[in-house]
């Protein structure tokens, strides 16, 4: 009779060992906070546990770990302070951050003439310029849904989030570009900015070729730009009622140069609708016809652009 109980007892234990794994792996896994991305970034070049090792990412920041941000991504003599911690005072001073390290005039920058958020109202008249430009270089976009929430304190998440993109910023202003690596080849660069109501497009042929080079356009037309929305509807043509002579231009281009172009698009449609909103793409075509009669790949003479518009 022992012997059987001992036997019990064993088989229990064997089977409470074998099973413990098993409601080990059963367990919930805890959500990963949408900002984490952001720290594992900044860590790969900074000591982010200074500030955010086992913090919660939803919990309201201080001064001093706003501080220290700056210091271990953006300016490590920073000593500076902001004028609260609610998000339009902290978006400020990442954007001024932002001018300072690019030397750049904030308050001479032209912005979107055009309701950024729908409680824009809210926002105080001293960060106001600043938040559109932070919007306008990626510094900063709101919480979604057209809401920048002004008043409300900043989290940690969104600390580690905005001095990501402002880093990101900074670099994209001041870091030299890469080496050409395309030789012998052209290339098309399409860029696109909102200025008073319009979208302005600035683009240009740039020349990775070692020596001039001669450029043949088939007529008087050198470029085609066409916008489209989301559902692929075209809503802009350049081309669109304009004349072009039908005689042949030549242009030369020299080694490391560009032939540079622009358009403007008044936010109207086809039909004469002005559009406010929505998700957009620009294809902009430099029509060379032949580089000294060789032909040119299309894809090094086409550029495309995304952007959006919200009212």
């Amino acid at each position: 009779m022992k012997r059987n109980s001992f036997a019990l007892i064993v088989v229990f234990l064997l089977v409470l060992c074998l099973s413990a794994p098993v409601f080990a792996d059963s367990q919930p896994t805890k959500p990963v906070h949408w900002a984490q991305k952001f720290i594992d970034e900044l860590a790969l070049e900074h000591d982010m546990d200074q500030v955010f090792k086992n913090i919660d990412l939803n919990a309201y920041i201080t001064i001093e770990d706003f501080q220290k941000t700056v210091r271990l991504v953006i300016d490590e003599e920073y000593e500076g302070t902001p004028d609260s911690l609610l998000r339009e005072s902290i978006v400020y001073e990442f954007t001024r951050l932002w001018a300072e390290k690019t030397g750049t005039n904030l308050d001479e920058i032209a912005t979107i003439k055009m309701i950024i958020y729908m409680d824009t109202a809210e926002i105080d008249s001293k960060y106001n310029h600043a938040i559109t430009v932070a919007y306008m270089k990626d510094i900063a976009r709101g919480r979604g849904q057209g809401i920048f929430d002004p008043k409300t304190k900043t989290t940690y998440g969104e600390l580690a989030t905005l001095a990501y993109f402002t880093d990101k910023a900074i670099k994209a202003e001041t870091e030299p570009e890469a080496p050409s690596i395309i030789a012998g080849k052209l290339e098309t660069r399409a860029s696109c900015e909102m200025i008073d109501d319009k979208v302005v497009f600035n683009f240009e042929l740039f020349s990775h070729y070692a020596e001039p080079k001669v450029l043949t356009f088939s007529s008087g037309q050198q470029f085609e730009l066409a916008i489209t929305d989301e559902s692929g509807n075209e809503v802009y043509r350049y081309s669109d009622g304009k004349f072009f002579t039908l005689a042949l231009v030549n242009k030369t281009i020299n080694p490391g140069e560009s032939l540079k172009w622009h358009d403007e698009w008044d936010m109207t449609d086809k039909d004469g609708v002005k559009l406010t909103s929505g998700d957009y793409k620009a294809v902009i075509n430099i029509l060379v016809y032949d580089v000294e009669g060789e032909k040119v790949d299309d894809s090094d003479l086409t550029a495309t652009v995304e952007f959006s518009l919200n009212e």
